[in-house]
């Protein structure tokens, strides 16, 4: 799978150009076709397929990539370190293991990378079919938070939608209340000035005057 060369921002290209000033939050790398983004404890991040996979251990296994959740009856092995899920046949089958079993990254921190295409001698990247796994999965669980993100984010206007309907029918409420109270108080005024005038008619005449 070759994967596309970078050319340079044109009008058809506007997208994707504006699209890979993105860079990647945790190793800093910038490349519009691995750059993902995701949210992660509630904030908006953009990630590289390899930081992706690292900071969602539980959403994948880590040697087939399968994101899916497993049938039941599915045999699975946690990782030590990270805790991830292991299938028991991407483990070699070995059950035994399950109590000290280190997943692939764990196994060798330092160089071990769940993306790193290859580079053929004309300098045009590709890849193989376990890094199109790894992609299609961090491209996966990318839109899956997503989507996570819009549905709460529709929640969210729901709710405030619910509190400002409550909040202008006590404000409207309110307002008739206060309406009341003034044409009332007018009401009172008025039989006031007009018990005045009955009892002093002389303050009436002098008033017409």
């Amino acid at each position: 799978m070759n994967l596309p060369s970078s050319t340079p921002a044109t009008s058809e290209t506007a997208d994707s150009a504006s699209y890979s000033t993105e860079t990647c939050d945790y190793c800093g790398s910038q490349d519009s076709w691995v750059i993902h983004p995701a949210r992660l404890r509630g904030v908006l991040r953009f990630f590289c397929t390899h930081c992706l996979l690292r900071s969602h251990p539980m959403s994948f296994c880590p040697t087939c990539y399968d994101s899916s959740p497993p049938p039941h009856q599915s045999r699975r092995v946690s990782c030590s370190d990270c805790g991830s899920y292991t299938h028991i046949q991407c483990a070699d089958g070995d059950e035994s293991s399950s109590t000290h079993y280190l997943c692939p990254p764990c196994r060798d921190p330092i160089s071990f990378s769940f993306f790193r295409p290859f580079v053929d001698t004309n300098g045009v990247s590709f890849l193989d079919k376990s890094l199109s796994e790894a992609f299609l999965c961090a491209t996966k669980i990318s839109v899956f938070s997503m989507n996570k993100a819009v549905y709460f984010a529709k929640m969210e206007a729901e709710r405030k939608g619910k509190e400002c309907a409550v909040a202008k029918k006590r404000a409207r409420e309110a307002l008739e209340y206060f309406v009341k109270l003034y044409e009332k108080a007018r009401s009172d005024v008025d039989k006031l000035r007009e018990a005045s005038f009955e009892q002093y008619p002389a303050v009436q005449v002098k008033q017409e005057e």
